[in-house]
């Protein structure tokens, strides 16, 4: 409860200002990742089929070849819901000279939107962690993928945490374009967006905006340029990861089964004012194909 004698100096008419701890925000930054898609049930699921190997050679009068296609892994998104609220008295509400409390039920949607952004980067916080599991019962970047046909498993993690730099934006570029579908075909793969914590922001804009290669004395073209867009998030909690996107094909989802809303209300006794907002929503992946990541720390990981 926020009651006048906790906010004193909002009574006193002395102050030149009170400012209010509400900052300028950027664009969020979520909607330009992930596939924002609008939910109207209790759940969504994702399921994948596989399709075809390769075509066989067949002979005059032989018989044509069959091959089944497989069910791939299922995923299911239950949305959480997610609140928060403030209870003032009407007699502060009323006597408050510098209108700080009138601006605070607005500051409830900059609460949202963080919580928002900090539930969609923790997809990739927790992208070599095994706390959040994909329908393949791996992380999203594992280094042993399993294949539904029982093929051998596939990789989209840097087993040795290579760090961000031209060779080795090309090692990941070249992992991330021999990526199997679950037949054993390759899936024509090709990154656009290198997604990194702004600690690497400038290391990123560098390798992918420099008309020359970077770091070398050579002049060589630098053949990243205007193929990557480079998303720096402040959510992103490591210093050091990053990774490779197709945007094209990639399966990031965040749905919202609400999206933020707002109520207010007044208690009849005692006049306290009661302001609250929620939402509910589900995020998380339902392939690992179209993401590559390393943890860009130089250990060794097998996840």
């Amino acid at each position: 409860m926020v009651l006048r004698a906790n906010w004193p100096d909002l009574l006193e008419p002395g102050f030149r200002e009170i400012y209010d701890d509400a900052f300028l925000e950027e664009e969020q930054i979520f909607p330009q990742i992930f596939n924002v898609i609008s939910s109207t049930k209790q759940d969504e699921k994702d399921s994948g089929a596989t399709g075809f190997g390769l075509f066989v050679e067949t002979g005059e009068q032989e018989q044509i070849s069959y091959e089944d296609p497989l069910q791939m892994y299922d995923v299911t998104y239950t949305p959480k819901k997610y609140t928060k609220g403030f209870k003032i008295s009407e007699e502060l509400w009323e006597d408050d000279q510098y209108n700080v409390m009138r601006k605070k039920p607005a500051q409830l949607g900059r609460a949202a939107r963080r919580s928002s952004e900090k539930l969609a980067a923790d997809v990739f916080n927790n992208a070599f962690t095994s706390t959040v599991l994909g329908g393949d019962a791996q992380e999203l970047c594992s280094t042993v993928h399993p294949r539904s046909d029982g093929g051998s498993s596939q990789s989209n993690a840097s087993s040795t945490g290579i760090t961000l730099t031209d060779t080795n934006l090309e090692t990941g570029e070249m992992a991330m374009r021999k990526h199997l579908d679950d037949k054993g075909m390759r899936v024509q793969i090709m990154p656009s967006l290198l997604v990194v914590p702004v600690d690497l922001e400038k290391t990123a804009k560098i390798l992918v905006g420099s008309n020359l290669r970077s770091g070398t004395a050579d002049n060589d073209v630098n053949v990243y340029k205007g193929r990557y867009s480079v998303i720096a998030w402040e959510f992103i909690t490591s210093t050091t990861a990053w990774f490779l996107m197709d945007k094209r094909q990639h399966k990031l989802n965040w749905f919202w089964r609400i999206r933020p809303e707002f109520a207010q209300d007044k208690a009849f006794e005692t006049g306290t004012g009661l302001f609250k907002a929620r939402f509910r929503s589900a995020v998380g992946f339902s392939d690992w194909r179209g993401t590559w990541g390393s943890k860009g720390d130089g250990a060794t990981y097998s996840g």
